[in-house]
């Protein structure tokens, strides 16, 4: 299966927050060896996430919920303000249920379980297939 992105000629930005090192080098790693076409930024806080997001304006955030000092939901009240047209997905190693309740509460575009993100990847999906499964039904 060849990898795409979607119809457009610039290069599709992706944000990942997550507090974890580790976590940000595989999925950094990973969107980039299956996905052409994307410039993937990382940050380690909501801080660093907003600094990024004014230097890198992303089309997708992936951004954790669980974080210390400025937590997810936090950080996307003031994301949507710098780089509002940005989709924000959360991403948790809590239960959908969890994620739902949390994020009812702010304007996220949708979530995935980190489970669910990277089983997801793991099955090679379009970048286009891939946004659309962790889309919030609005």
């Amino acid at each position: 299966m060849e990898n795409s992105t979607p119809q457009n000629l610039d290069p599709y930005r992706i944000l990942i927050v997550d507090d974890s090192k580790i976590f940000l080098k595989e999925i950094s790693d990973l969107l980039k060896s299956l996905f052409a076409n994307v410039i993937v930024d990382t940050a380690r806080s909501g801080e660093q996430c907003l600094q990024r997001a004014k230097r890198f304006p992303p089309d997708l955030v992936l951004l954790d919920i669980g974080m210390d000092g400025m937590n997810g939901l936090v950080t996307l009240r003031f994301l949507k303000s710098i780089s509002s047209a940005s989709l924000v997905y959360f991403l948790s190693g809590h239960s959908e249920e969890y994620i739902h309740q949390a994020a009812g509460m702010v304007p996220a575009d949708g979530f995935f379980t980190k489970t669910q993100f990277v089983e997801i990847l793991n099955s090679n999906p379009t970048l286009e297939q891939f946004i659309k499964a962790g889309r919030l039904g609005k």
